[in-house]
């Protein structure tokens, strides 16, 4: 009756306590019902789990097979503009004179361009300026061209791009009268016809109630003007330029020109809006000794603006409208390093503010467009959620990190290029401190900035633009160097030269008597020997006078035997 009950009832608890069970018997019921268990757990928990590893591969397989597919479409798209349909495009790129930041930028940015798509040729064309780019743009000659955003391009022209902003300077003669823009009535400007700075002359001239017969222009081109202002046959000097550019600067500090300020631009801005109101900051062109110009002068300012052919390939145009906004640093490595004054232009490369009515040309538009583009994963797998719920945190987590890191090394990176751009517009004066020790102190930064890169305190790239500023520092305090030793060997042959004077006048005067003459010279001498000492003249003029020296005293000796 036990045994009956046993199979009748296929439960543990009352298989264990049955009063008379049978070895057997309860081991075969044990089993069976860790038989059902097993089961049982295969059916609610194993399988499920077995199922979603397999959804979760399947949607691993299927998220990869959607990115592959956009990444085909996208490769075969670059594929077949550069490789499979390859035509090579020339575009003519009309960049202003040789010497200017516009034919700087744009060697730079053909190289970048040519680099990443060699099947487009930038061909550059050296012009006359933003006037000769329009017309050659509207002839056909040109497809892509520069121009001040104050000169009206014509209809087949479209915008691509602002490059970096222009400033009107003007600058005169440092020994004439003139003051103020009005004062130039009736004087001698040295500035090229028929080119986009003579045009933004005149419009400054007519909002002060003046006109073209009211100036004498002189100067052929750029370089002819500069040449007559050096041989003071003019009067003054316009030029549509970017601040610090090294033509303004020689004419300041080499050529006694004095920088004249240019008032009344918010003004003038009612009838040219692409006039701005601008600054050149103090010391633009001379940190001390003296600086130049000694306080902020007012001015205005234009963009340099990126036109192309309406024309133009809207693929060609679209790839160098990108590389332009994401390849600042490619174009700025590109610059020479002899032109360095023209790497922080680069900066200000993007996607014009105003067009100034100027239509945006479709490749361009292309480039600029910053449309999301809806994720066909987010479309059609609601699961996706579970998987982001888990890597969210975790990226988060990572990226946080990473963050913090980058924010400390940034701070660090920013804080030696402070330090350099403290020293690099460090006043002698006010500092006391000599041009050496300036230097020293530069390279005692680097070697910090060195050590935290070795550390991994601060990143490749943060580092890299910390070395730029660097560069930039000591190619400065090295031309004041220079400047500096110059000067002093000036003077010392000039303070030379005239012991050696004194000593011709001295041997000229029939007056003196032998020992009176000989006693002069001696006095003469010791004067020397005196700034010889105190570094006032040097070892090698030292040498020069000596020997003017002994032949003055030869000659009063034999003088005396006569």
């Amino acid at each position: 009756m036990a045994g009956q009950n046993s199979h009748n009832r296929p439960n543990v608890q009352q298989v264990i306590l049955m009063s008379q069970p049978e070895a057997s018997e309860k081991q075969n019921f044990l089993d069976r019902q860790l038989d059902q268990l097993l089961k049982l757990l295969n059916d609610r928990l194993f399988k499920p789990l077995d199922q979603l590893t397999i959804l979760l591969r399947l949607f691993l397989v299927m998220a990869l097979t959607v990115w592959f597919g956009f990444t085909t479409v996208d490769l075969w798209h670059s594929v077949s503009f550069n490789v499979i349909h390859r035509p090579i495009y020339h575009v003519n790129f009309a960049v202003g004179g040789s010497g200017g930041e516009s034919y700087i930028l744009g060697k730079a940015i053909k190289q970048v361009v040519e680099d990443y798509h060699p099947n487009i040729r930038l061909d550059l064309l050296e012009t006359v300026g933003s006037v000769d780019n329009i017309n050659r743009l509207e002839s056909g000659e040109a497809d892509l061209i520069t121009v001040q955003s104050d000169i009206t391009p014509g209809p087949n022209a479209q915008t691509v791009a602002t490059l970096y902003r222009d400033l009107f300077q003007l600058v005169v003669q440092d020994q004439t009268d003139i003051e103020q823009f009005t004062d130039l009535k009736g004087q001698r400007i040295g500035v090229q016809r028929e080119s986009g700075q003579f045009l933004s002359f005149l419009e400054v001239a007519r909002h002060f109630s003046m006109t073209v017969e009211d100036f004498d222009f002189v100067g052929v081109d750029d370089d002819e003007a500069a040449v007559a202002f050096e041989a003071n046959q003019v009067d003054a000097i316009f030029r549509v330029r970017a601040p610090g550019n090294w033509i303004i600067q020689d004419l300041v500090q080499y050529h006694r020109g004095r920088l004249l300020p240019i008032e009344q631009a918010a003004a003038m801005k009612i009838k040219h809006p692409a006039f701005k109101a601008a600054t050149i900051p103090t010391g633009t062109y001379r940190g001390s000794n003296p600086t130049v110009p000694p306080a902020d002068i007012p001015t205005v300012g234009v963009y340099k603006m990126l036109y192309a052919s309406k024309r133009a390939n809207k693929q060609v145009v679209q790839a160098i409208a990108i590389l332009l906004k994401d390849h600042h640093q490619e174009i700025s490595s590109a610059i020479s390093r002899d032109t360095v004054e023209v790497k922080p232009l680069v900066a200000n490369i993007g996607r014009p503010s105003s067009s100034f009515g100027i239509p945006i040309h479709p490749g361009a538009v292309a480039a600029y467009k910053q449309q999301p583009k809806s994720s066909f994963i987010t479309k059609n797998f609601d699961f996706l959620a579970l998987l982001l719920s888990i890597v969210v945190p975790i990226a988060s987590w990572i990226w946080e990190l990473r963050s913090r890191a980058e924010k400390r090394g940034k701070s660090l990176c920013e804080g030696y290029i402070d330090d350099v751009i403290k020293v690099m517009d460090d006043d002698d004066e006010s500092s006391q401190q000599p041009l050496e020790e300036r230097q020293k102190r530069l390279y005692q930064i680097f070697d910090r900035a060195a050590k935290r890169l070795v550390d991994e305190d601060i990143s490749q790239e943060a580092f890299r633009t910390f070395n730029e500023a660097y560069k930039t520092a000591c190619e400065k305090i090295e031309r004041d160097i220079d400047a500096k030793a110059q000067h002093r060997q000036l003077i010392q042959q000039h303070t030379t030269a005239q012991y050696m004077q004194d000593l011709m006048v001295i041997h000229q005067a029939d007056s003196l008597s032998y020992g009176d003459s000989l006693g002069q010279i001696e006095e003469v001498l010791q004067r020397v020997l005196d700034d010889l000492a105190c570094d006032r003249i040097s070892q090698e003029s030292f040498g020069v006078f000596m020997e003017v020296y002994d032949a003055i005293k030869e000659g009063l000796k034999r003088r005396l035997t006569l």
